[in-house]
């Protein structure tokens, strides 16, 4: 059995090297690296207020481990406490935190908009799975029980079973969990470029193990980021990078890839984006790339547009209101959206399919 842990970022900075060297002598280029929401999250602040930084990054650091906390889905955070709640209270309603409460809000309006495939409620489905542990190199994989898969996937949880009363909820589905890992990350991310502003820092980027956002540029330059080809995300000795992007003022990229976090058992490849419709990793698709002004918005709809496949993305894409998307299939096929198209520039000789 092969195991991936999923450390390897969907994108990459092209023009990283250089930012050491600024256009102007009295910015600087800030960063460290964290480990947290189950990846390592790199920080870039190009700033002259050395001590402002350095507090700020403290900041930030502090907020996402705190939100890591309170949203993991099964831990003695917010999240994990209203999981257990959920069937400890049987369809009553229980308090919970704002906090929870706006994560539920928000994904009940765009689990709707994206026909259920984004839906944090299966969140006993994705424990099932275990990919929780695959960075214990001693636990031992095995494919769950297929009658359990089909158990939950008949009782159907959506985002749409829980109701909201001020800060009480509950839900009308026994089965309901939740996991906000295709949402989370987005978040939190938009809320630390929040903090980034009170503070006044106006050029900066945030990357949680591939998905990022940016504010303003680096020394004059626009970030370019390049994105990972899926079919060699894991072998560093072939061509890594499929593409590169240049990404304007508080815009974000994430990417869905099947090579994040996956594992092979007798001979067969499962990664970690299930499908609530069967219950199964997700097939026909290698990786989505979203750009969005929102980190929130381009976190489910990566997860929701690799769900649909090539077939029905395009429309669930409209749904959700993405432009920018890159699709690619599972026999290497490119699909971008004309938006996209003008932006993207390929390194491949692959040519796209450009929708209409």
């Amino acid at each position: 059995m092969n195991i991936n842990p999923g450390f390897f970022p969907a994108v990459f900075f092209i023009l990283l090297l250089t930012a050491c060297q600024p256009a102007e002598p009295t910015k600087e280029l800030y960063q460290q690296q964290l480990f947290t929401f189950g990846t390592l999250v790199d920080i870039s602040i190009i700033s002259d207020n050395s001590e402002q930084t350095k507090q700020t990054i403290d900041r930030i650091s502090a907020e996402f481990d705190h939100l890591h906390s309170q949203w993991h889905p099964w831990k003695n955070g917010a999240l994990g406490q209203a999981n257990k709640n959920f069937h400890t209270y049987n369809s009553a309603a229980f308090a919970s935190t704002s906090s929870v409460i706006n994560l539920i809000r928000d994904s009940q309006v765009l689990s709707k908009k994206s026909n259920g495939l984004f839906n944090p409620a299966i969140g006993q489905l994705v424990k099932l799975w275990q990919f929780d542990q695959l960075e214990d190199e001693n636990y031992k994989f095995k494919i769950p029980d297929p009658e359990k898969l089909q158990s939950l996937v008949a009782q159907n949880p959506q985002m749409q079973d829980i109701v909201i009363d001020n800060l009480q909820i509950k839900s009308n589905n026994p089965v309901t969990s939740l996991d906000f890992g295709a949402f989370a990350k987005g978040v939190a991310i938009e809320k630390m470029m929040s903090l980034l502003k009170e503070q006044h820092i106006n050029n900066a980027l945030i990357n949680a193990g591939g998905d990022l956002k940016v504010l303003g540029s680096k020394n004059g330059k626009l970030w370019k980021i390049g994105i990972k080809n899926p079919a060699n995300a894991n072998n560093p000795s072939e061509k890594a990078i499929i593409a590169a992007i240049e990404l304007k003022d508080n815009e974000a990229l994430f990417t869905s890839g099947n090579y994040e976090r996956f594992f092979e058992f007798e001979g067969k490849y499962y990664h970690h984006i299930i499908d609530p419709r069967t219950g199964y990793p997700a097939t026909g698709t290698q990786s989505v790339t979203v750009l969005s002004k929102d980190a929130a918005l381009a976190d489910a709809a990566s997860t929701a547009l690799f769900i649909a496949g090539p077939e029905l993305w395009p429309d669930i894409a409209k749904k959700m209101g993405v432009q920018y998307v890159m699709l690619i299939s599972d026999d290497n096929k490119i699909y971008l959206t004309p938006a996209m198209a003008e932006r993207i520039e390929l390194l491949t000789d692959i040519n796209p399919v450009i929708l209409e």
